[in-house]
């Protein structure tokens, strides 16, 4: 009888082993977290893919163009941003490697007294349209990395 209790036991630790250092299977699996912003941090309140930019706002919002669009634009409301900043935007077209220079970089210096800051850039298609594919579009303010999107062009 004392070998079954033992032989029981061992099988139980070797269990609550095996779930301590295995885990659960991945089906359940996520997270989450969070952080503090220092006060006063410069940062991206909104920004957008749109067709159009109307009275310094997005005008047909998306994130799906069309290889005969004619425009493509990046609209961003910045906060804290008081004093001089600049703004670096590079658009990357389909099928570009991490290490291939932009389809286009863009840049734009501008001094807010009041803290907020509407800016904007766009890229003209080329001739015989826009590649078809998954596009990126990369946001730095004062050379820091703040944003991306991700947007398509389909024919």
């Amino acid at each position: 009888m004392h070998n079954k209790f033992h032989l029981f036991g061992l099988f139980t630790k070797l269990f609550l082993i095996g779930i301590i250092f295995g885990g659960c299977d991945d089906a359940g699996s996520g997270g989450s977290g969070s952080m503090s912003l220092l006060r006063g941090e410069p940062v991206i309140l909104d920004s957008a893919l749109a067709i159009n930019v109307s009275e310094d706002r997005p005008d047909g919002i998306t994130d799906t163009f069309f290889d005969t669009s004619d425009r493509i634009y990046l609209w961003i409301l910045w906060v804290n941003v008081e004093g001089r900043h600049t703004v670096e935007v590079n658009w990357f077209s389909p099928g570009a490697d991490l290490d291939d220079p932009p389809f286009r970089e863009d840049q734009m210096t501008f001094t807010s007294s009041m803290g907020d800051q509407v800016t904007w850039f766009f890229i003209d298609a080329p001739s015989g349209g826009f590649p078809d594919g998954e596009w990126l579009v990369e946001i730095f303010l004062d050379e820091l990395f703040e944003r991306s999107h991700v947007f398509d062009v389909k024919r």
